[in-house]
Order: structure tokens, then C-alpha cells, then sequence
């Protein structure tokens, strides 16, 4: 990864550009819109919070994972067995960009990655990524989901950074947890952080529901997008002719 500016630092809820330093902070939500954003997420399981980086925090975010280039590609097996690659690694083994094989797997996905709290938790992550896995991690960003979903005390935040380019999708699942997670996942987050994104490039958010008719939600630039666990949900396919790549900081907290 090369050097990066401007760098996040410090979690003090005030943002101040200086040295090229930034530090995150949120938007100021009036005690009426927390209470409507609440009342939505306990209404329809799912709220948005827009704007909700400060727009300098939000355009350094947005600069980084634009620019960053230690994602994965990851996918499925065949057998349902999942799979990580270098991207170039899968560039050089798939030039135009699709998977190897045809997989019968119920749950299928294509897109890139790269596990930005896992590394903070071994000790690999450095630099802006790490202050951006701090914060999500941290009690601050905790206790903004737990007012806005109405939910108790979060023991537990994990997440990723992902990628979505042409050729990408990510089938419809649950979020149900894997064995051994911490915990139990009872919402899920994403952050979405792509300046630029054109609706007809696919890539919205869609819930599904035996007995309501489907919702989508764009990725829209500087969006919290916040929804209970479980429910079924996809990332709709990106087409070929799609420019851009959509980019967002998703995860999941644990009660």
C-alpha cells in the first residue's frame, strides 16, 4: 500500500484538518432525527443514517479505500468450500474478471476484500486502515448503533472492507454467523463510500421477503445503512459496462 493522505487519528468526536491530519467524527444528529431513525429500524428491521461521516472524514475515507490495493478476491467452491486470492493472483488466472467454474452452492459470491478488523486484532494492521478498525471497534461507534436500533450494551464488532467491480455479486443470505463467533450478530452495518455511482451499476442492498415485495438501497456516498440479523439480503450484480467500483466498511455487532 503506498503512503496515504491525509491519515485518521484519535477518536474525539470533533474533526479538525491540520498537518494533514483528520480526525473521524459523525454528523450531528438532532434528538429528533435519532428518534425517527430509531423508530424506522423498529418498524422495517433496517434504517439509514445519511451524511454520516463529517464530509472531510467521509472524502479521506472514500480516498483511501479508492486507492488502496491489498484487496482478495474472494469467492466459493464448487463444494461450498470458500476461497481467498491475491487479486492479482486472480487477475492473472482469470483476466476477464469471472469466476473459474460453475458452483451449485446455494450461497455464491464474487468480490474483493480485505479483513480490516481482523487485521487490527493480530497485530497487522497499521496506518489509516488501523484507525478506521479502531473506530468501528471502539464504544463511540457502539453506542451510535445501539441508539439508533434501539438495541442494549454490543459486546462484540467485526467487519471488512469490500469491492465491488464488474462481475461482482453476493447471493441472498441471512448473515447468519459462522460456529465459534462471539456472540450473537444482531445487526449488520455498511458504510458505503463511493463518491460516484450510477444506479444502473447495480450493487444496491435488496432485501427479500416471502410476504412484502423486495426493498433496494443504493449505495449511497457517506450512507450507514443498518439492518437486523437475520434477514435474507443480496448485493445486486454489477454488469460489465458498470465504471466504478463500490466501496463500503460492512460488519456486523454482537450482543
Amino acid at each position: 500500500m503506498s503512503p496515504l493522505s491525509p491519515q485518521f487519528c484519535g477518536d474525539s468526536g470533533c474533526s479538525v484538518r491540520s498537518n494533514s491530519v483528520l480526525r473521524i467524527s459523525e454528523c450531528d444528529l438532532t434528538v429528533e432525527r435519532r428518534a425517527e431513525i430509531r423508530a424506522e429500524f423498529q418498524t422495517f428491521g433496517a434504517a439509514r443514517i445519511v451524511d454520516f461521516l463529517a464530509p472531510d472524514v467521509a472524502a479521506a475515507a472514500s480516498e483511501v479505500l479508492q486507492s488502496f490495493d491489498a484487496w482478495s478476491v474472494v469467492s466459493i467452491a464448487p463444494d461450498g468450500t470458500p476461497i481467498c486470492l491475491d487479486w492479482k493472483d486472480w487477475e492473472r488466472s482469470r483476466p476477464d474478471g469471472r469466476q473459474p467454474y460453475s458452483s451449485n452452492a446455494s450461497f455464491q459470491y464474487l468480490f474483493k476484500s480485505y479483513p480490516l478488523v481482523e487485521r487490527l486484532r493480530d497485530g497487522c494492521a497499521t496506518g489509516v486502515l488501523r484507525t478506521i478498525a479502531e473506530y468501528l471497534t471502539g464504544t463511540r461507534f457502539r453506542r451510535i448503533v445501539a441508539d439508533a436500533t434501539g438495541h442494549g450494551e454490543f459486546i462484540h464488532v467485526d467487519g471488512f472492507a469490500s469491492r465491488f467491480e464488474a462481475g461482482h455479486f453476493l447471493t441472498t443470505h441471512t448473515d447468519k454467523q459462522p460456529p465459534g463467533t462471539p456472540g450473537i450478530r444482531k445487526v449488520a452495518y455498511s458504510l458505503n463510500l463511493t463518491t460516484q455511482w450510477d444506479n444502473d451499476w447495480g450493487g444496491q442492498t435488496a432485501f427479500w421477503s416471502d410476504h412484502d415485495p423486495p426493498i433496494c438501497f443504493p449505495p449511497t456516498y457517506n450512507t450507514l445503512l443498518l439492518f437486523a440479523v437475520p434477514r435474507p439480503h443480496s448485493v445486486l450484480y454489477v454488469p460489465p459496462y458498470a465504471r466504478g467500483a463500490r466501496l463500503a466498511l460492512t460488519g456486523w455487532l454482537h450482543e
